[in-house]
């Protein structure tokens, strides 16, 4: 079973047994927990060289998927690039745009060397947007791509 099949359906077993209850930071801390047992469990059994390795587009738990809104205005690139670099992430690729004077970005971040928790940087990003004015949402990839298939 294919690491982004497995996440998707431990989230969608997580959502449906929380109800009305579930919130995203909830049920990701839930599924992060969930998939690290399993994954490690499966590790274990499978030293095997057969083993299936996990495909590129399936997401990777050391990458970051973060998202930018609000009204354009002047630093808001500067600003959260400078988040990241403090905590020592990398910006694998990002795009942004502005459409009418509304301001939106994606980055998707490298967090493999970073100086703190994916709670940690997501808290940072998320008070580093109200500074800039702008409304900033993170999540690691491969849960981003799992959740995004319900």
């Amino acid at each position: 079973m294919a690491n982004e099949d497995l996440i998707y359906r431990i989230t969608r077993a997580v959502y449906e047994r929380l109800g009305a209850a579930a919130n995203e930071q909830m049920v990701e801390q839930l599924v992060t927990d969930i998939y690290r047992e399993v994954d490690a469990s499966a590790s274990i059994r499978s030293t095997s060289p057969t083993a299936s390795t996990v495909s590129p587009d399936e997401g990777s738990s050391s990458r970051m998927v973060i998202s930018v809104f609000g009204l354009d205005h002047p630093g808001i690139v500067a600003g959260v690039s400078q988040i990241l670099a403090e905590a020592a992430c990398s910006i694998i690729d990002i795009n942004q745009t502005v459409v009418q004077g509304k301001f939106a970005m994606v980055i998707i971040a490298d967090t493999s060397r970073a100086r703190e928790s994916t709670a940690e940087l997501k808290d940072r990003l998320r008070q580093g947007g109200e500074n800039l004015g702008v409304r900033i949402y993170a999540q690691r990839e491969d849960l981003f791509n799992a959740m995004h298939r319900l």
